[in-house]
């Protein structure tokens, strides 16, 4: 069956025989995918494409089981050079979807907020709250349903000056009821994360331990490699 052009990001790729590769796409009409780029390394100069990531490609391709061909790949646009601190926050973004995500199921709203939010860090946004935004909607992609205005203990609408406490498996609550799996909260912060409105530094990280936490139990016990890569390049720059 044959894929008409459509906008992909290209996740991870790796060498296949002596001149292919393997692509790990992201695509918004079709999901995750798995495509074999034949004689993609001898004829990247002849086509003027690295495969890059972080670029956005119009891909046409055959599907075949598991693996598919790419027939053909075009420049949706030309992305500007990322620092390596934007180029690391793409590489989690990158291994979350390939961990999380199965193939072969179109998340064209996530998609369009991965999307975004490249461009926005080609463009050297490097405000956190870009992240957050996309791990709230990838939570969502999974089917995760994410409360944010509504107090489960009472019923009422969540207040901002309130404290709440986040059951993992319930939502927001004003009572804790001792339980461990339960993130302290403020209520502006679950407004905000809600609005994508988030500003301020207090709210930030406490949006940032809450959806940690929320992927964390996605994710499993397996560490990210991005995370500990991250850690690495701060250390780096700390003793430069």
């Amino acid at each position: 069956m044959m894929m008409e052009h459509t906008s992909c990001y290209i996740l991870h790729h790796r060498d296949y025989l002596e001149s292919s590769l393997i692509l790990e796409i992201f695509s918004r009409e079709y999901g995750r995918i798995s495509l074999i780029a034949k004689g993609a390394k001898r004829n990247k100069k002849k086509q003027g494409l690295n495969y890059n990531l972080y670029q956005e490609y119009l891909m046409k391709w055959v599907n075949k089981s598991e693996l598919g061909v790419l027939i053909d790949t075009e420049l949706a646009t030309i992305m500007t050079s990322m620092s390596p601190n934007e180029i690391m926050t793409g590489f989690y973004m990158n291994e979350i979807i390939l961990r999380l995500l199965h193939k072969h199921e179109p998340h064209p709203e996530l998609f369009d907020t991965y999307n975004t939010t490249i461009k926005e860090l080609s463009n050297n946004n490097t405000d956190q709250v870009l992240i957050r935004y996309f791990e709230k909607k990838l939570l969502q992609s999974l089917g995760y349903g994410m409360i944010f205005d509504l107090d489960l203990n009472t019923g009422k609408e969540i207040v901002a000056e309130n404290k709440y406490y986040y059951k993992l498996d319930f939502g927001p609550t004003s009572n804790s009821d001792d339980n461990k799996s339960v993130i302290p909260i403020s209520g502006k912060t679950l407004i905000d994360l809600g609005n994508e409105t988030l500003t301020d530094i207090k709210n930030k990280n406490e949006a940032k331990i809450l959806l940690r936490s929320l992927l964390n139990q996605y994710l499993g016990e397996k560490p990210l490699a991005s995370r500990k890569l991250y850690q690495e390049y701060i250390k780096q720059k700390q003793t430069v």
